[in-house]
């Protein structure tokens, strides 16, 4: 577009759209001193036990657990590992929103399990 032009529609008012944060989701990632099936059952039992959600996917093939709170069109949280050695998994913590719901920056839901996940770390 000429610079002309682009003048000219900036003079009028006519903007390019803002643009929203694509794939910023709440997430925090956490390092257990687990092997990944153990860190894998440590997680899916925060799920139920700290967060108090329902497991919708439990998919340990794919390394990944979904879980959320009972109402239609509501936050999901996911958790996927990473094995980083025989005895340390990389759990990654992410908020999943509904589509046109603008995510919010941190979500008490990932907090909360990640605390939990940490405080647990050594016991």
């Amino acid at each position: 577009m000429s610079s002309f032009l682009r003048d000219l529609l900036v003079s009028i008012g006519v903007r390019k759209p803002e643009r929203s944060p694509i794939g910023l989701r709440p997430h925090r990632d956490v390092v257990l001193p687990l092997a990944i099936d153990a860190a894998y059952e440590r997680v899916r039992e925060g799920f139920e036990r700290t967060l108090g959600a329902n497991i919708y996917l439990d998919d340990r093939a794919a390394r990944t657990l979904e879980a959320g709170f009972g109402t239609i069109n509501q936050e999901r949280v996911r958790a996927s590992f990473e094995s980083e050695a025989i005895a340390r998994t990389r759990v990654r913590i992410e908020a999943y929103f509904p589509a046109g719901f603008t995510p919010p920056k941190r979500s008490p839901a990932v907090d909360a399990l990640a605390d939990a996940l940490e405080a647990g770390v050594g016991h």
